[in-house]
């Protein structure tokens, strides 16, 4: 796909911004004038990508719009029960539809969505919305608002802007946007904007005990075994402050679960208090390891991440490592000494 000129963008890393509303409001023009849209997030969706994408398929189908869904990667099991998650399809099969307008959520670019994105014809038009560092700009339109706690804070304000009206349904996917990337309100993208949205959709009608228990507190007993094993062979490395997690192929297989089954669980790593480092190394093939980051305070792993073409966020962040798993955790354990001793110098 040919690469497209870039007429509108926002960026910023300041915590309070004014969203600029030309922007947002060309956006909603956009919004208005298509007919079929085609909304996809980054591979192995979110609860961020997840929530807002299917608060924006509510607003488009108000609006009277074909839509549809599409993203590379097994939902996680904790959002299995999300109202609405049918709508969600993991697979790059042909539409019903030509698109005409392609929304693409918390995708820094457009490879970052897989596969899904050959379902984007030429000439369409897209529409690039995100809040993570380095976006590459590859839309026609492009809001990227660094500065919102997720990409669900940037939908709030589109759709706001819009005149839409929250429903009890629609606060509750927007809640879980917020509420997951955020950390349950932990991280340091947490804002006082980002607690009033979600003050905004109590008022909706949203229960925060009902959402956290639906979320964080369902696994299986499965699950709850390959947490004991993966916690009891926990790593803690370079005087305590990196504890590093271990999750294999084997311990899913013989239960026959997934990865996707234990999103969030790279969380475990960060429950000692000498640690400033939290990891969880996945061995996704003989060559390849996916590794999640975690931090505390103003420690940036996303500069970790960015090390092995990851990003992410100050306390959050990913990346795959083109390494077996130990050699990749050498590699990451020798980057991360180098950060922590220069940070406490």
């Amino acid at each position: 796909m040919e690469r497209r000129s870039i007429p509108f963008w926002i960026r910023s890393r300041k915590k309070k911004m004014q969203m600029n509303d030309r922007v947002i409001d060309t956006i909603i023009e956009s919004f208005e004038n298509a007919t079929n849209v085609f909304v996809a997030a980054h591979e192995d969706p979110d609860g961020d990508s997840l929530g807002s994408q299917l608060v924006m398929y509510d607003f488009f189908r108000s609006l009277g719009k074909n839509v549809a869904i599409r993203n590379q990667g097994r939902i996680p099991t904790r959002y299995a029960n999300i109202n609405g998650i049918e709508n969600v399809r993991t697979d790059s099969s042909g539409l019903d539809f030509v698109p005409d307008l392609a929304l693409i959520l918390e995708s820094t670019t457009l490879e970052r969505v897989g596969k899904v994105k050959d379902l984007i014809p030429s000439g369409c038009r897209i529409i690039n919305i995100d809040h993570h560092p380095g976006n590459s700009l590859y839309g026609d339109i492009n809001l990227v608002n660094e500065g919102a706690s997720s990409v669900a804070e940037v939908i709030h304000g589109i759709l706001k802007q819009a005149g839409f009206v929250f429903t009890r349904q629609a606060a509750e996917w927007l809640y879980t946007g917020i509420l997951t990337d955020t950390g349950r309100f932990h991280f340091s993208s947490t804002t006082p904007e980002s607690l009033r949205i979600c003050a905004e959709m109590i008022e909706a009608g949203v229960d925060p005990r009902v959402m956290t228990d639906r979320i964080y507190f369902s696994k299986s007993q499965q699950q709850m075994q390959v947490i004991g094993e993966v916690i009891s062979s926990a790593e803690v490395v370079l005087d305590g402050r990196l504890c590093a997690l271990t999750l294999s192929k084997e311990m899913l297989e013989q239960r026959g679960l997934d990865f996707a089954d234990f999103e969030g669980i790279v969380d475990y790593s960060m429950y000692l208090s000498s640690v400033t480092i939290g990891a969880l190394f996945k061995s996704v093939s003989d060559d390849a390891t996916k590794v999640s980051l975690r931090s505390r305070s103003v420690f940036d792993v996303s500069e970790i991440a960015r090390r092995f073409g990851g990003g992410g966020h100050t306390n959050a962040a990913g990346a795959m490592i083109k390494l077996p798993i130990e050699s990749a955790k050498k590699t990451l354990y020798r980057i991360a000494e180098e950060m922590l001793d220069h940070d406490e110098k």
